[in-house]
């Protein structure tokens, strides 16, 4: 009887921590929700001296101001469109708030079986999840998305949906942290809201994407994205997969007469982001004036 009552003790114990952690991770999502709230700014003036211009290997675009959001140019902003790779600046920035970045975790068969080598990650090394940021958004490793997946990716995605609703992108839906999925789909628009709010609340995130390079323990990381030696780029992601093709989500810092001014740009279905982003940021600075 006696062995029985101890047993029964030890299992409501356990259950009891089970239901605390269950309960902690639900409440590290809801308490994160506040922080996506609508904010408002007030809307700059500025003027457009031309028609937006037309990019023909691309699907659509925004150019907006990253500060206030508000668009300064636009085609085919509303479409919802697979966005690949772009997916890992959201899951990045979600990670800062649901992922103890300070805790370990070792890397096993799995995760570095997934597709692409992008990251140079091992099984049996170990890393933080904060420095698995690095080859996340440096190379876009997708290895180091399989392993936040691995012990975060219901919550993670959760965060990154229940973020997206709650800042107003109703055309935006993550179904994993990689974005190889052709499931993870965004607007130009939506995804012009989402990096206005997350340059402002996660400035860590895109701190990343402005490194030439990072050294872990085990490997180095060089960045990748086409645009990151261009002058005045404050960060960015891009991606490509068959569905999405090259797309891109890139701010600057822009020269005007009135001042400089951080804008941002989100390509989606390019078939040359370099050449794409030229024609954008050539438009902004022969048409765009701000007061």
């Amino acid at each position: 009887m006696m062995r029985r009552v101890v047993l029964w003790f030890f299992i409501g114990k356990i259950s009891l921590v089970v239901l605390c952690a269950l309960a902690l991770s639900a409440y590290a999502v809801v308490a994160s929700l506040h922080l996506y709230g609508p904010v408002a700014h007030p809307s700059p003036v500025f003027h457009i001296d031309a028609a937006a211009p037309e990019l023909t290997a691309a699907r659509s675009y925004v150019v907006f101001d990253a500060v206030t959001g508000a668009i300064l140019a636009e085609h085919d902003a509303d479409t919802a469109y697979p966005i690949a790779s772009v997916t890992k600046l959201p899951a990045a920035a979600l990670a800062e708030v649901v992922v103890p970045l300070e805790a370990t975790t070792t890397l096993t068969w799995s995760d570095v079986e997934a597709e692409g080598r992008a990251g140079k990650l091992e099984p049996f090394q170990e890393y933080t999840y904060r420095e698995l940021l690095f080859p996340l958004l440096l190379e876009s490793s997708n290895d180091a998305a399989a392993a936040y997946e691995r012990e975060y990716e219901n919550i993670l995605l959760i965060a990154m949906n229940e973020m997206a609703t709650t800042y107003g992108a109703t055309r935006t839906r993550f179904s994993d942290v990689s974005g190889l999925s052709a499931d993870n789909v965004s607007s130009a628009r939506d995804l012009a809201l989402i990096t206005t709010r997350l340059y402002a609340e996660h400035p860590f995130v895109f701190d990343i994407t402005t490194l030439t390079q990072y050294i872990g323990p085990y490997t180095g990381w060089v960045n990748n994205n086409p645009v990151a030696s261009e002058s005045g780029y404050l960060g960015g992601k891009h991606g490509y997969t068959e569905a999405a093709g090259r797309t891109i989500v890139a701010l600057f810092d822009e020269p005007f007469v009135a001042g400089r001014r951080q804008l941002g740009y989100v390509i989606l279905g390019s078939a040359n982001l370099k050449a794409d982003m030229s024609t954008l940021r050539s438009f902004v600075a022969a048409n765009v004036r701000f007061e």
